[in-house]
């Protein structure tokens, strides 16, 4: 086994004389940083990957409830909290409280 891979070595070695790595350095001044300018190409060159299937689901979900919490009874008893008077339009509350305060 030792000597097959020894031979495999050898002929590998023969084959890939001829090619050379010439940019090593600058390989490795991005893979160590220094400079502070490298230290941020390094950080926005991350990738985020988002999986669709649970982002999706979620703003499905999101969406129901603002649907199921929008429901047209509540705005028809706000309508009937509000009173028009000479075109202006009064919460009846807010009324009751102007109306006693000058009362008194």
């Amino acid at each position: 086994m030792k000597n097959q891979r020894k031979t495999l070595k050898k002929q590998l070695d023969k084959e890939m004389n001829h090619i050379t790595f010439s940019k090593q350095q600058k390989v490795i001044d991005r893979l160590h940083p220094v400079s502070i300018k490298q230290k941020a190409l390094l950080v926005w060159n991350k990738e985020i990957e988002l999986p669709l299937l649970p982002l999706f689901a979620a703003v499905v979900v999101i969406l129901s409830f603002g649907i199921k919490y929008n429901d047209t009874t509540h705005m028809a008893q706000t309508k009937k909290d509000l009173v028009e008077i000479d075109g202006y339009k009064y919460w009846k509350g807010d009324l009751e409280k102007m109306v006693t305060r000058y009362e008194n």
